[in-house]
C-alpha cells in the first residue's frame, strides 16, 4: 500500500540524514493533527472530471455498493487515515438512495464530538431523486383530513338524531383528525425549510474539503439518519459495536487515481437486519454514498497485527538513535 512505500522512504531518509533524520522522524511521530483545521467547499467533481465522476458512480446501484473485491478491493471503513501526502481531505458526494434526509459528519483522531459536513443530503439528480411531488403529496394529505374535520363538525352541528355513543366517538374522531392535522402541518412547515422549498438541493459532484492538517490523523465518517428532519436521528459509523443496532453500517472501497489516494464509503441508513431477517432494513448501502480523496486505510486481506505507521516510525527511530549511540560508543573508544 501506499503507507507501506512512504515507510521504505522514510527509514531510507533515516538512515541517510544521520541526527537530522532523527529528529526529524521524532517529530512526525510526536506531531499532533492540527486543531485549527478549517472546511470549505471543493470544485463539483462532475462538473471537473466527468470521467472520474461516471467511475464512482458506476459503483452504485439500487441493490447495494458493488462489493466485488477484484473491481474494488475493501479496507476496513474504521482504519481510514489522512495520507499525509494530499494538501487536504476532500469528501465528494456521488449518490444517494435515500428517503430520510441524511447528514454526513466526521471526528479527526476518534474524538466523540463530531463535525458536520452535509447538513442535508439530498438530490434531484440521484438515484431515488427528490422532487416537488413529495410536498405536493403532503399538502394533499392535509387537505383530505381538513376535508374530514369539516364533514365530523358538520355532522356533529346536526347530531339530532345521533345517539350519545355515536356522538363521543365522532368527537374522538375529530380530535383524532385534528392532531393529525396539526401534526402533517408542522411536518410541513419543517420539510419547506430544507433545501429549495423542501426539494433536495445538493448536486452530485458537490464536495467540501478539510484544510490544515498536520500530523498523523486517523478520520471516521457518520451519518445521522433523517438528521436533516429530526435532531434525534440514530448516528451510524463504521464501528458495529458503537452503532445503536449493533450492526455494518458503511462498507469502504479503495480506489487508486492517477497519484490520488480515493476510497469509496456507502452508508446503510436504516435500522436493524434485512427485512428477509425479520427487520426493516434494505441493507443496500447507497443511502448516502460519497468518494474520499487523501486517504488510505488497511486491507481487510492484510493481517490484523500489522503495526500503525507511527508505531513503525517509531520502531525505526529507537533503531536509529541505538545506530548513533553506538557510532558513538565506539568513536570514544578509537578515541
Amino acid at each position: 500500500m501506499e503507507s507501506s512505500a512512504k515507510i521504505a522512504q522514510m527509514k531510507k531518509l533515516f538512515l541517510q540524514s544521520g541526527v537530522l533524520g532523527i529528529v526529524f522522524g521524532l517529530s512526525m511521530v510526536t506531531a499532533p493533527a492540527a486543531s485549527a483545521y478549517s472546511i470549505t467547499n471543493s470544485q463539483n467533481l462532475r462538473q471537473a472530471d466527468q470521467a472520474l465522476f461516471d467511475t464512482f458512480n458506476s459503483h452504485v446501484n439500487r441493490e447495494r455498493l458493488a462489493l466485488d473485491e477484484n473491481i474494488l478491493p475493501e479496507i476496513f471503513a474504521d482504519s481510514l487515515r489522512w495520507d499525509g501526502i494530499s494538501s487536504s481531505i476532500d469528501v465528494i458526494f456521488i449518490n444517494e438512495g435515500a428517503g430520510h434526509r441524511n447528514q454526513l459528519f466526521f471526528s479527526l483522531n476518534k474524538e466523540e464530538s463530531l463535525e458536520i459536513l452535509f447538513e442535508d443530503i439530498a438530490s434531484t439528480q440521484s438515484i431515488l431523486p427528490e422532487s416537488a411531488g413529495a410536498i405536493a403529496w403532503k399538502e394533499s394529505k392535509i387537505q383530505e383530513v381538513g376535508d374530514a374535520i369539516a364533514a365530523l363538525e358538520l355532522e356533529l352541528e346536526n347530531s339530532t338524531e345521533l345517539t350519545q355513543e355515536e356522538l363521543d366517538a365522532k368527537r374522538v374522531t375529530l380530535t383524532q383528525k385534528q392532531n393529525e392535522l396539526k401534526w402533517r402541518t408542522d411536518s410541513l412547515t419543517k420539510e419547506k425549510t430544507l433545501g429549495n422549498d423542501g426539494v433536495g438541493s445538493m448536486l452530485l459532484g458537490d464536495g467540501k474539503s478539510i484544510n490544515d492538517l498536520s500530523g498523523d490523523v486517523s478520520i471516521d465518517f457518520f451519518i445521522k439518519a433523517n438528521g436533516a428532519r429530526n435532531a434525534n436521528g440514530k448516528i451510524y459509523g463504521a464501528d458495529p459495536e458503537a452503532n445503536a443496532d449493533g450492526l455494518q453500517h458503511v462498507v469502504a472501497r479503495e480506489l487508486k487515481q492517477g497519484d490520488d489516494n480515493w476510497v469509496l464509503l456507502g452508508f446503510e441508513d436504516l435500522y436493524g437486519p434485512h427485512n428477509s431477517e425479520g427487520g426493516h432494513s434494505d441493507r443496500d448501502f447507497n443511502d448516502v454514498v460519497i468518494a474520499v480523496r487523501g486517504v488510505v486505510g488497511q486491507s481487510v486481506n492484510q493481517p490484523e497485527d500489522v503495526p500503525e505507521p507511527t508505531t513503525i516510525l517509531g520502531f525505526l527511530v529507537m533503531g536509529a538513535l541505538g545506530v548513533v549511540g553506538s557510532r558513538r560508543r565506539q568513536c570514544s573508544s578509537a578515541s
